[in-house]
């Protein structure tokens, strides 16, 4: 690796750390910070940037052990969410240590895999903050017990095995560890989540990671173009619906969840439906697919090595044929709607972006994607990428309430298009990125981390 690429992936590993690392905190180059539970913290050049993201991820470290297994990891947020452990975020925080400690990253996801399902199944989040007995209670009123959720997340843990191994010195005996249980997550969401067209779907928008995403208003029959109490009320209330249905209604039996072929009549008020192929979920499926396969490669597991990569070409084909809306002129995400019926979003979200992880995208719609990530009536933000193109009706610049996805940037998000961007050979957008992602330090501003 170049010297350039090198502070290229130490810029992006800063951006990353600090985007996945925290809550609502006010930055300004040259300045110090304070965050509960940080330390004083100076930005004055990109060291110190560097320095300052480390810092603050450290101080979110939950470490101790529970129902007799040891764990340690970083929990997103100190303040917003509660000690435990969140997939797609720690998977992220294992790619940020792998650069500086790689060994945080290994017990991260040794702490993970120690709840991975017989299935397959890896929960979206693991609860090994301590509760109390109402706590534990609360809990059960949305999942079957207290230890994990029923639901996964975005799958992106090819993503930090790669980095895990990589920064490891191409460690083969922890690469044997952790790759089989990866490809046998794999294997659980095509088992479970592939309707026979070769997507995979989510039955909750909270297992994207995506969570108040406009790219799922039309799955829940809503479109928010103003974010104030009204709209939140209206829409968050629907996640908990959701999740709270697949308790009491259906005992979490995921079997007849996935089988029923339209929404049920329900009880007034309440949402008991979300079946959606999301686009980031999907392309990070694919790559994943991919990933594995040149890991598996690199342990001269050939079976395994293709395998993997037909895996990856069964959904590669079903985005680039099914996903592609002629109509839009971009690609997007599909839902089921409650009559059964698939059908297209509407938003022109972040997740649109994404089949840019697939490295057999044929070049038309790697040209549709690079143009509209250099329009600045699109993606071409002042602080590259937001959420949503600037020019989408549901576009909102500012959290006035607490309804993330809907506009703001989001540090993994940028993470995963520039991730694209180099397997298309376009470095140049990928520094224009990391410039402006960085020029965050250079101004006050609020910017919300997960």
């Amino acid at each position: 690796m170049n010297s350039f690429i090198c502070v290229l992936v130490a810029l992006c590993v800063a951006v990353l750390a600090i985007s996945t690392g925290a809550s609502r905190v006010k930055y300004s180059t040259g300045k110090v910070f304070k965050s509960k539970g940080s330390v004083s913290q100076n930005t004055s050049t990109y060291n110190e940037i560097l320095d300052t993201c480390y810092d603050f991820l450290e101080s979110h470290l939950c470490s101790g052990h529970k129902w007799g297994k040891p764990f340690h990891f970083y929990r997103p947020s100190l303040e917003k969410y509660s000690p435990d452990q969140w997939l797609w975020d720690s998977g992220s925080h294992m790619i940020v240590w792998s650069h500086r400690n790689v060994t945080n990253s290994i017990l991260d996801l040794r702490t993970m895999l120690q709840m991975q399902q017989e299935n397959g199944r890896i929960p979206e989040e693991i609860f090994w903050g301590a509760r109390t007995l109402k706590e534990n209670a609360e809990l059960l009123l949305q999942y079957s017990n207290t230890q994990f959720t029923d639901t996964t997340q975005m799958p992106v843990l090819p993503y930090s095995l790669r980095s895990i191994y990589e920064q490891s010195g191409k460690n083969k005996v922890l690469l044997k560890e952790f790759l089989y249980p990866l490809v046998n997550y794999f294997k659980w969401w095509r088992a479970e989540r592939d309707f026979g067209d070769g997507l995979i779907a989510v039955i909750h928008n909270w297992e994207s990671g995506l969570d108040a995403s406009p790219a799922y208003d039309p799955a829940f029959h809503v479109y928010v173009t103003e974010l104030n109490q009204s709209s939140f009320l209206q829409v968050y209330s629907k996640f908990e619906e959701i999740v709270e249905s697949y308790r009491f209604l259906y005992k979490w039996n995921v079997t007849e969840i996935l089988g029923r072929e339209k929404a049920p009549e329900k009880p007034e008020r309440i949402d008991t439906w979300f079946k959606v192929k999301d686009l980031a979920v999907n392309s990070v499926y694919a790559s994943g697919w991919y990933i594995l396969g040149k890991l598996a490669h690199e342990l001269m597991d050939f079976e395994t090595e293709k395998y993997c990569y037909d895996q990856y070409h069964l959904t590669t084909d079903a985005i680039v044929n099914k996903m592609w809306r002629e109509d839009q002129q971009h690609f997007n995400s599909l839902y089921i709607d409650f009559d059964g019926v698939e059908k297209a979003s509407i938003a022109n979200s972040v997740q649109n972006l994404f089949p840019l992880l697939l490295k057999d995208l044929p070049q038309k719609y790697v040209d549709v994607i690079v143009s509209h990530i250099e329009d600045s009536n699109k993606f071409n933000a002042p602080y590259m990428i937001p959420t949503v193109a600037l020019d989408d009706p549901q576009f909102s610049a500012t959290f006035d309430v607490d309804l993330m996805w809907r506009g703001p940037v989001w540090g993994f998000t940028n993470w995963f298009v520039m991730e694209g961007l180099e397997l298309h050979s376009r470095p140049d957008l990928q520094v224009m990125i990391v410039f402006f992602l960085v020029q965050y330090f250079s101004a006050d501003f609020f910017f919300f981390f997960s």
